[in-house]
């Protein structure tokens, strides 16, 4: 059995297991509604009533459909209904001053996949090894005529589809809300967010992946999961600023604090953003330096080859590990 036979097998479980329709729906979704939320609406509470009321309906939809091919059309009948009911209830009118710019789309946009993208990637990919080991299927998977390194990588490969494709799925029709009705908007830009943000979801599925890898059952594959999002999310915000407390400094923050700060994969995707629209004041949940000292490492460039070392050593880990240890 190849890797693309593992791929195949388990892409096919992870939607009966409805990990899949879970991902698929918080992903695909959401990033609609959202943008639908913030284009210029003549009535904006309208457009949240109409979004929330097609999310709980085909999140219960959901749960009564079992097979992908059904889950994969619930997906895009909603989606398609979500920009259609966004531009009906649209202002038509071109000239309009106060519609929302592609800044605004930009920064609301990947804020919110900052937060959500490493939820769905770890919430897809946490049980991917760790279950098989827990329902004995691992002796299926690893007695067939495939090396420990295909099983490993078709679990990647297939857990990275499942948050990819409705993320992508969501983020193409987000760039057509937001080329049509936002100021300046940018279909091209919204590409480029998006291909940004499959790097940054590839990163959580690996982390996901290492984790599985790691664990001998799934409520430490869980913990693990879980210590990763807070440890990135919280713990190093927080390290960083007792750090600063503890440090004397005028006026401008120290380098060392800036360094610690854009290593953080969280931090670099957010910097990354900033690339698709004009951010003239930096991004506000990232500290923007004032010293020309600190230019390399606040630059895109460092952004971008922290978040791809981040990607690629996620899953390497995890693979190193998984392919010597006693799993059966």
């Amino acid at each position: 059995m190849s890797r693309y036979d593992v791929f195949r097998r388990d892409l096919r479980s992870v939607y009966r297991s409805r990990t899949g329709t879970a991902v698929a729906a918080i992903l695909a979704l959401s990033t609609v509604i959202a943008v639908g939320l913030f284009s210029l609406a003549s009535d904006a509470l309208a457009v949240a009533a109409v979004g929330g009321l097609l999310t709980v309906a085909v999140l219960l939809t959901l749960v009564f459909i079992g097979s992908p091919r059904s889950i994969a059309g619930a997906v895009i009948v909603f989606t398609v209904l979500a920009v259609g009911l966004t531009f009906a209830v649209a202002d038509p009118a071109p000239y309009t001053l106060d519609r929302p710019s592609m800044r605004f789309a930009v920064l609301s946009v990947g804020s919110a996949l900052s937060f959500l993208i490493p939820l769905v990637g770890l919430i897809g990919s946490y049980a991917a090894l760790v279950g098989e080991r827990e329902t004995g299927s691992v002796r299926f998977l690893l007695g067939l005529p495939n090396s420990r390194s295909d099983a490993y990588i078709g679990k990647f490969l297939s857990r990275a589809t499942v948050v990819i494709v409705p993320l992508v799925t969501g983020l193409v029709l987000t760039g057509l809300i937001v080329e049509l009705t936002f100021q300046n908007g940018s279909f091209l830009g919204t590409l480029g967010l998006t291909i940004v943000s499959i790097l940054y979801a590839l990163l959580f599925v690996g982390i996901g992946l290492s984790a599985s890898a790691y664990a001998d059952s799934s409520n430490r594959a869980v913990a693990i999961a879980i210590a990763a999002f807070v440890t990135f999310r919280v713990g190093w915000t927080a390290l960083r600023w007792l750090g600063i407390e503890h440090t004397p400094h005028r006026g401008s923050y120290p380098e060392w604090f800036f360094w610690f700060g854009r290593i953080n994969p969280i931090n670099a995707y957010i910097k990354l953003t900033t690339l698709f629209a004009e951010f003239e004041y930096g991004h506000p949940l990232i500290v923007t330096s004032t010293n020309t000292a600190n230019t390399l490492v606040t630059s895109h460039a460092f952004a971008a080859l922290v978040l791809c070392v981040w990607t690629a050593l996620a899953p390497i880990t995890g693979l190193l590990y998984f392919r010597d240890r006693d799993i059966i």
